[in-house]
């Protein structure tokens, strides 16, 4: 996971540093992989956006984004991609 400056500083806007602190690195890298092999480029993007869920243990994550995926269908990856907003319906 490596980020840059205007990430951190867009993490830091977003989120309070409790939250931030929570960050689990490996269990991040885990989901990151995961979303890239459902090819979700912009994975980088829903994290900055949507870090509590970013926080779940991995495989709590993978479960709620598969369901996801089912409610969106084939195209889920152009789907989300023009309204990450989409993501908010794994807090269900």
């Amino acid at each position: 996971m490596i980020f840059d400056d205007i990430d951190i500083k867009i993490l830091k806007e977003n989120f309070d540093e409790d939250l931030i602190k929570q960050i689990d690195s490996k269990n991040i890298n885990n989901i990151f992989e995961y979303l890239r092999d459902s090819n979700i480029y912009y994975y980088k993007d829903l994290f900055l956006n949507s870090l509590d869920l970013f926080l779940l243990p991995c495989d709590s994550f993978i479960s709620k984004f598969e369901k996801l995926k089912k409610e969106l269908g084939s195209d889920y990856v152009n789907k989300l991609a023009e309204d990450s907003s989409l993501i908010e319906t794994m807090y269900k």
